[in-house]
């Protein structure tokens, strides 16, 4: 039963994962910081044999976050057209639920110290930096397409890709917005509307290239030092609320529910996190 439950967890996870890499603004990475499960995922498949090794886990979080992008694209889409603020604050609610999480797992190893408040600050500048550019329209959006098979664009995908695909694990960093960045948001959410493969598939494939290159660099690090990586981890998580804070956000009605939804929010973070969570297994550092 134990197992269970946290292969439920895993599962959930990688919903909640998925979906927020379909929402501009949003990190996945930072979700799976908060659900406790950001060291175990980037341990997992920071190689070859950490991968085989963890597949059971991978399978049941890679279905999850499946699961999460297809279901979304459509009904993220209309809740952020019709119910905007309140979307964005239960997201903003997902997000400061786990923050007591995160400096849990970060100083589990040591105690925090006044010289972590420089990465802190500097993560935390990044996330806003970019939310500011996107917010002022800094950044110009464009969008192509297939419909049959095109080397040149084939291979546009998979490096845009590869290069979104890292930053879906840095918690703080929209993988959706740095796809907006370069220029292929629009293509691959209408690649999933209407199934296009020409598109999904070698951006599929630069995702996984991305993604095992980005976890191999990040667990690097975290080993190397922990307290500091989970310093600046803390200060993208807490950035990335500004990121997202929705723009009817004001003494409105449409506030006053989106502050309901915020409490739903951290109420969900809190019992996805202690879903399965056994004896400390995702509040220390990975040993598989």
């Amino acid at each position: 039963m134990k197992n269970i439950a946290q292969y439920i967890r895993y599962f959930l996870c990688g919903i909640v994962f998925g979906t927020a890499n379909v929402i501009p603004g949003v990190s996945g990475g930072t979700m799976l910081v908060i659900f406790g499960i950001f060291d175990k995922l980037t341990d997992s498949i920071s190689g070859i044999k950490k991968i085989i090794s963890n597949l059971p886990f991978l399978l049941t979080f890679g279905i999850g976050a499946g699961a999460g992008i297809l279901a979304s694209a459509n009904i993220i889409s209309y809740l952020l057209e019709t119910f905007g603020v309140q979307t964005n604050m239960f997201f903003i609610g997902l997000i400061l639920g786990g923050v007591p999480l995160i400096y849990k797992i970060g100083t589990s190893e040591k105690k925090a110290k006044p010289l972590c408040a420089l990465p802190f600050i500097i993560a935390m500048a990044v996330v806003i930096g970019l939310s500011v550019l996107e917010k002022t329209n800094i950044i110009s959006l464009g969008s192509s397409s297939a419909e049959g098979f095109d080397l040149i664009f084939s291979l546009k995908m998979v490096g845009c890709a590869a290069l979104a695909a890292v930053t879906m694990i840095i918690p703080g960093i929209s993988g959706s917005f740095i796809m907006m960045l370069l220029g292929v948001y629009e293509t691959i959410t209408g690649a999933l509307k209407s199934l296009n493969l020409f598109v999904l598939i070698p951006f599929a494939i630069g995702a996984v290239i991305g993604i095992v290159v980005g976890a191999k660099l990040i667990s690097m690090l975290i080993n190397k030092n922990r307290l500091m990586v989970y310093s600046a981890l803390m200060g993208l998580v807490i950035g990335s609320v500004y990121a997202i804070l929705p723009e009817g956000f004001g003494f409105n009605l449409d506030t006053g529910y989106g502050f309901v939804c915020l409490i739903i929010g951290a109420v969900v973070s809190v019992l996805i996190e202690k879903i399965g969570n056994t004896d400390g297994e995702e509040t220390t550092k990975s040993d598989s």
